[in-house]
């Protein structure tokens, strides 16, 4: 208990961008570790060499073994590094793809709810706002909104988005949005009004 307490402090004490660059680090030794299977030359019988050559193999068979070892001890310190980074940082696994998701994670401020993220459409044009629901519900989510629909009742909006509120609270997650605005303005509104609650995946002004 003490020892994960203990790296956890150590991980919050750092910077985002220190956490940001040990993990761009593990996914570089990843990189390296998946090269890091050595293959050579078959070697040649033993009736085909001379005895010059055969006490040559051997020094070179003893070299590679050492250096193999070497190796493998490399592989091994690193793959204890990288268990040790993935419990830190809450990577789901210690590969490409887990620490991957953790940068983005971190980026963000917040994991994704479901793997097709953006939820909804915000439209914004002269102050008259619109939704439009154009992701997936969960279904341990309660909306009066189903996929494809929409509306511009600010009381729905409101209730719809509070509803959102406490599932991403509840699931310690953040749904993507897509904002389509007309004027300075409506970006300000759009922007302030959302995201506090999403995450903008798009960001499109419309005429």
């Amino acid at each position: 208990m003490e020892e994960t307490e203990s790296r956890s402090n150590w991980v919050f004490g750092l910077s985002l961008v220190e956490v940001l660059l040990l993990l761009f680090f593990a996914v570089a030794i990843l990189n390296v570790t998946e090269r890091a299977e050595v293959g050579g030359q078959e070697p040649r019988p033993a009736s085909e060499l001379t005895a010059g050559q055969d006490g040559g193999l051997h020094a070179g068979l003893d070299a590679a073994t050492a250096k193999n070892a070497e190796l493998q001890q490399r592989v091994g310190d690193m793959t204890a590094f990288l268990d040790e980074l993935k419990l830190m940082v809450g990577a789901k696994q210690a590969s490409k793809e887990g620490f991957q998701e953790a940068i983005d994670t971190l980026k963000r401020g917040y994991a994704l709810c479901q793997k097709d993220n953006t939820l909804i459409e915000a439209r914004i044009h002269n102050g008259a706002e619109t939704i439009q629901v154009i992701g997936d519900i969960p279904s341990d989510l309660p909306v009066t909104l189903g996929k494809g629909e929409e509306t511009s009742d600010l009381e729905q909006i409101v209730s719809f988005i509070q509803d959102v509120y406490e599932y991403e609270k509840d699931h310690k997650c953040r749904f993507n949005y897509r904002l389509k605005y007309g004027t300075d303005n409506d970006y300000r509104k759009g922007r302030d009004g959302y995201e506090k609650y999403f995450y903008p995946e798009k960001l499109v002004k419309i005429g």
